[in-house]
């Protein structure tokens, strides 16, 4: 607000526009903060009906197949989904009128007062400069009134001057000097305030007339595009709105389609249809003639074991399965049990790699580990409250825990005994991966992961391993009480890996090697950025091959507390790594862009050999296709590597 002079009284009139259009601004902002709060309802709105569509749908999923055929089961699935397009219209119309019309309101708002801020100030200004020329209107208007006042004064002390004999000539004209000085400056004041009135005149006319109209004139616009803008957002609203209504119309057309096609005949029929398939017709029952009861002396011998037919018929009528009975009368199957395999004889799949059954048998034990500890804890539970019935009769029968305790301790023995069978097919199958696994696993001599390759008599091993794990199937799945499988795992436990895993060198072999130890991996590497490796990732040491005219290539391998940090094999020719022929023994997928697929029986050129990652880059024969496949699942050549045992 201006402040209100005494002189200038134009300001109120001027305040009140102001103040007007401040309060049509804040109005505008009101409606920009009400756009807001209804976006936000809007989208709260859609979440809680997204999330009551989604409920509801899941509740639907798991019902039978029956009732998911049947018409008003799929009409309200229907129903569920078009209200999922209609809380996404919500949503959508949230997100409309928080970027459209809340971030419109919010920069006309700022540019409104800018405008009005900048009226204010230039209204400040020609105010300003009116009153100035007012103050010196009336400044001038001072000094002449006090001119005036002391001219008249010295005339009325000439006048009596001259009016008094007393007085002398020369006293006389200093007081008519006096006077006439005195009515100089009179008349030099007077022309000032003439000129000073003038020229507040005129600018105050040109304040009125010209200036002020100019302010008036741009307050209006502000105003009018204030009041244009509230028209425009409140147009945008009902825009959101009608798009909103037409969306929902049309979900809404489409559910009244939907419901329009629900059958209650053709759905009942259907239900009863699929009750009678699993019905079968009963067979007739066969009536059986005992004969006359008169001629019962005569019929001693037709007894059964002493009892008469209608006594032998009675156990029937009497047996434990007249449920099965009154079954067969109404046509209803009888479920029949379910043959239950036993853990070992589910694992016990030999077309597998080792290290894929070992892994799987990880993963079942510790979900039956799992399910064991979660039966403990509702064991206690139900113990817990047997106790507390026991204390407190009134709150429940002690005698109804009893039954549930069975259940759980009988679960937990069979999870017990299931997990102890698994641990020692577990033992069993890692002595066999490592019994079957040569020492010299490729060229270079290095350790690579678990592999079925066979290298100079190993496959006489593996399938001695193999017929001692079978045996130990057959034994175990024979007898659960006898305890040979112990007794088998725990000769296996006892002997020596070495020894184990040492194959017989062919009498053939004109070259020997000394054996070194196995050192297994878990895991196989990825192929990709072989070179650059994690802190936390092991490097294997590469081996490598120096000649000696003497004794061939001295291989190094990892030291050990019973072998010599050097052992040394010889071999008849230099060997070409790039010219390695392999043959595939398993199947394996390409999984990315540097694997390559591979099928069993497939030949294969070895292009760069395991750098201890367990993936070997390799060509195929047939096409030509280069990439990297896992080393375990390649049969390398043996003619010119031979092992002997230590």
């Amino acid at each position: 607000m201006l402040p209100v002079s005494k002189f200038f009284t134009v300001q109120e009139p001027s305040n009140a526009l102001l103040s007007y259009i401040q309060k049509g601004i804040d109005f505008f902002e009101r409606i920009g903060q009400f756009s807001k709060e209804k976006a936000a309802i809007e989208e709260e709105y859609s979440t809680k009906l997204k999330n009551l569509a989604k409920k509801y749908a899941k509740k639907t999923e798991e019902e039978d197949e029956v009732l998911k055929s049947v018409s008003y089961i799929s009409a309200f699935n229907s129903f569920l989904y078009q209200l999922d397009q209609i809380a996404g219209k919500h949503h959508a119309a949230a997100e409309s009128t928080r970027e459209d019309i809340v971030a419109y309101v919010s920069s006309k708002a700022c540019q409104l007062r800018s405008s009005r801020k900048n009226a204010i100030s230039d209204l400040k200004t020609i105010n300003d400069i009116l009153e100035d020329h007012i103050n010196d209107m009336w400044k001038s208007g001072k000094i002449y009134s006090r001119a005036y006042k002391d001219a008249e004064s010295a005339y009325q002390k000439f006048y009596k001057a001259d009016k008094n004999l007393e007085i002398s000539r020369l006293e006389l004209e200093k007081t008519r000097s006096h006077a006439m000085t005195r009515n100089e400056i009179c008349e030099k004041a007077k022309s000032d305030y003439s000129k000073s009135v003038s020229t507040t005149n005129s600018e105050q006319k040109k304040y009125h007339d010209e200036l002020l109209p100019v302010i008036f004139s741009r307050l209006k616009a502000v105003d009018k595009e204030c009041i244009g803008d509230m028209s425009h957002v409140l147009q945008k609203l009902i825009t959101v709105d009608e798009c909103l209504s037409e969306g929902i119309g049309c979900c809404r057309q489409k559910t009244q389609k939907i419901v329009n096609n629900i059958e209650a005949e053709s759905d009942s029929q259907l239900v009863l249809d699929s009750v009678e398939a699993m019905m079968e017709k009963p067979t007739p029952f066969d009536f059986e003639d005992l004969g006359d009861p008169k001629d019962c002396d005569s019929r001693a011998g037709d007894s059964i074991d002493g009892k008469h037919k209608s006594e032998a018929l009675m156990p029937i009528l009497k047996s434990p399965n007249k449920k099965n009975l009154l079954g067969n009368f109404l046509g209803i199957k009888q479920k029949e049990p379910e043959k239950l395999e036993s853990p070992r004889e589910v694992y016990a799949d030999k077309n597998k790699p080792a290290h894929v059954r070992l892994s799987c048998l990880r993963s079942k034990i510790k979900s039956m580990e799992k399910e064991l500890e979660q039966a403990t804890q509702g064991r206690e539970g139900i113990t817990r409250l047997q106790k507390a019935y026991y204390a407190n009769p009134q709150h429940g029968n002690p005698d109804a825990c009893t039954a549930p305790l069975i259940s759980y301790a009988k679960k937990i023995e069979a999870l017990n005994a299931n997990i102890q069978d698994l641990k020692e097919l577990y033992i069993l199958l890692e002595a066999s991966a490592e019994s079957s696994t040569p020492t010299e696993r490729s060229f270079g001599g290095r350790d690579t992961p678990d592999t079925t390759r066979s290298m100079s008599g190993c496959s006489t091993n593996v399938s001695s391993t193999k017929t001692l794990e079978d045996g130990v199937i057959r034994e175990r799945g024979g007898s659960s009480g006898d305890d040979s499988s112990k007794n088998i795992i725990r000769q296996i436990l006892t002997t020596p890996k070495r020894i184990i895993s040492s194959p017989r060198t062919p009498k053939s072999a004109p070259f020997s090697a000394t054996n070194t130890p196995v050192r297994r991996k878990k895991d196989i590497s990825s192929p990709v950025l072989r070179s650059s490796f994690s802190g936390s990732f092991v490097v294997q040491k590469k081996t490598s091959i120096q000649p000696n005219p003497t004794l061939g290539a001295i291989r190094k391998m990892p030291g050990s507390a019973t072998s010599s940090p050097h052992r040394s094999i010889s071999s008849p020719m230099k060997i070409d790594k790039s010219e390695i022929l392999v043959t595939v023994l398993f199947e394996f997928e390409q999984s990315s862009a540097e694997t390559m697929s591979i099928i069993p029986g497939e030949e294969l050129f070895v292009q760069e050999t395991d750098n201890g990652d367990g993936w070997t880059r390799a060509r195929k024969k047939r096409n030509q296709e280069v990439g990297f496949v896992p080393t375990s699942y390649l049969q390398f050549p043996v003619a010119s590597i031979c092992i002997t045992p230590p």
